[in-house]
């Protein structure tokens, strides 16, 4: 018997019949008869495969062949990528522990907080290497600046997979950090704070353009207050700012961003007047009691127009006045002739006022523990001075200060230190030990002392007196009622602008054993001021004498 699909009936169909076979089940298709699959079947499944494959073919051949060298290039960037990940950075704290520079959590990240007012310069702020908030910071300025791999740590070491187009597929720590750590420093936060003020409040009310103060520990050289105004809120570059607001500072005419205490150069004016006096008692030039006249002025013959002599004046008629008595009133005469002698008496002469100036480091940078620190400059003889030899007159007007002479506010700290320890010269600095976690010291930073100057101890002593002299009834009488027996030396300098001076107090005290150190500048005010850089030492000092600042120095951290 043949079926109608042309196949011949098998025996076993023929007796497959769910009645001759009662036991099959047929939920499980027993006595079920096989239809066998169509061959339209296998040509339909064959031809589905064959384009399946095809079309694999010509992807990959556009892939490999077509596009090759791109999709080569762009999976070489879908890679395992190495990342810094960031840690806390470490606190910088004032003298007492109190943290000046920290971390705080917000919704972004972590931001760096300071103070509002009065540490900019001292602190610094950090920039960012990315372009969003909470990416890895460095120091931009500052101390954030010049400790900045300690205070850093080490960022953890992270391992990122991303694809062709930069997305981060997952991440991990290969390598755990290390956060940065704490700085101690030897500012003290009320004495900084109580500077600045009364700079900023005197600058702005006697129309100065700004203005800068140093304090210093005489023996160690630590920084305990150092000022420069105008300044701006630190935390403004904290965020995220708009460019408005940083372009505002960058612009402003003030100059904001200038640390004006270790980068600005001023002309001294009257605070040389000591460095000429040791180089003159040194090389014999006059003693501490022989006296000059002054009678407001000196002259010299003017070989061009002899009926008009070079008048060089003195802010006043001092009279007769020994050594002592010339620091105290200032008098310009007198350090004229000492410093380029007049009518047969020998003067220092141009090359020894550079020595002397330089030996008390008015040249050099003091290499205080900041950035940017600018060095002074003292008038070369040998140099043409504005396309002309140099005269007597360039003698005398360096001999008080002015001409092409330009020190730094941290150098007149310097120097005012070196008069007060009778020619000890220590290096000025912040830091002053690396802390760990737990605020316990890990190193303490040493800065040992430089040559001591060649000088005797009697010339300091005269030095030391005629100072004192100033303040007790010369041109620093402002600080002569504070309890604290204070020796200083004022300077009023010439700027090149009509009208318009620096204003200089430099001193220590107390006067007997010497503590502290200072250098007060303000910048470029009114001539008529009569309230100046002096004034502002008086507000700082009468602050120190009703806190008995003084004795509260030797309860710092690492004295006690």
């Amino acid at each position: 018997m043949i079926r109608r699909d042309k196949r011949e009936i098998e025996i076993d169909e023929i007796f497959l019949d769910q009645k001759n076979a009662p036991g099959f089940h047929k939920e499980n298709l027993e006595g079920v008869i096989e239809n066998p699959v169509k061959k339209e079947l296998f040509w339909f499944l064959g031809t589905a495969i064959f384009v399946v494959f095809l079309g694999f073919g010509l992807r990959a051949y556009f892939l490999q062949i077509v596009n090759g060298d791109a999709f080569l290039a762009r999976a070489e960037k879908n890679f395992l990528r190495a990342v810094s990940q960031r840690v806390e950075r470490g606190i910088i704290y004032d003298r007492d522990l109190l943290p000046l520079a920290y971390n705080e959590t917000v919704a972004i990240g972590s931001i760096r907080k300071y103070p509002p007012r009065g540490l900019l310069h001292i602190l610094g702020f950090l920039s960012y290497s990315g372009k969003e908030q909470g990416e890895l910071a460095y120091g931009a300025s500052g101390l954030e600046s010049a400790y900045d791999e300690v205070l850093r740590g080490e960022p953890a070491k992270g391992i990122e997979e991303i694809d062709a187009k930069g997305n981060i597929i997952s991440e991990g720590i290969s390598e755990k950090g290390k956060p940065g750590e704490n700085i101690l420093t030897s500012i003290s936060y009320d004495l900084q704070q109580k500077l600045a003020e009364a700079l900023g409040r005197t600058m702005l009310s006697r129309g100065f353009r700004g203005g800068a103060g140093v304090i210093m520990d005489v023996e160690s050289g630590e920084i305990l207050a150092l000022v420069s105004a105008p300044e701006f809120d630190p935390n403004l570059l904290a965020g995220k700012n708009e460019p408005e607001e940083v372009n505002k500072l960058l612009n402003d005419a003030s100059k904001p961003f200038l640390n004006r205490a270790v980068s600005g150069l001023y002309a001294p004016g009257s605070i040389v007047k000591p460095a000429l006096a040791a180089g003159a008692l040194f090389e014999n030039i006059i003693t501490p009691e022989e006296k000059i006249l002054s009678t407001g002025s000196i002259s010299l013959p003017n070989p061009y127009n002899p009926s008009r002599p070079n008048v060089f004046l003195d802010w006043k008629a001092h009279g007769w006045v020994d050594m002592r008595e010339a620091l105290a009133q200032s008098s310009d005469v007198y350090f004229y002739e000492i410093g380029g002698g007049y009518q047969g008496r020998k003067g220092l002469g141009p090359w020894n006022i550079k020595k002397y100036l330089s030996m008390f480091g008015m040249n050099s940078k003091s290499g205080i523990d900041l950035p940017g620190e600018a060095a002074g400059h003292l008038p070369d003889p040998s140099e043409k001075q504005g396309g002309r030899a140099w005269t007597i007159g360039d003698t005398y007007h360096v001999s008080i200060g002015q001409g092409d002479i330009y020190i730094t506010p941290i150098e007149a700290a310097v120097y005012a230190s070196v008069l007060a320890s009778e020619g000890a010269v220590v290096y000025p600095h912040l830091v002053t030990a690396i802390l760990d976690q737990n605020k316990k010291p890990v190193q303490i930073l040493s800065y040992p002392q430089k040559e001591k100057l060649a000088l005797p101890p009697e010339i300091f002593k005269v030095i030391r007196e005629g100072m004192r002299a100033s303040v007790l009834r010369g041109t620093a009488s402002g600080l002569s009622d504070i309890p604290l027996e204070i020796a200083a030396k004022t300077g009023t300098a010439e700027i090149g602008q009509k009208d318009r001076v620096n204003s200089w107090s430099i001193g220590f005290l107390p006067a007997g054993a010497p503590r502290l150190a200072f250098a007060i500048l303000l910048e470029s005010g009114p001539r008529q001021n009569t309230i100046g850089a002096t004034y502002v030492a008086s507000e700082v000092f009468r602050w120190a004498a009703d806190t008995d600042f003084l004795s509260g120095m030797d309860g710092a951290i690492l004295r006690r």
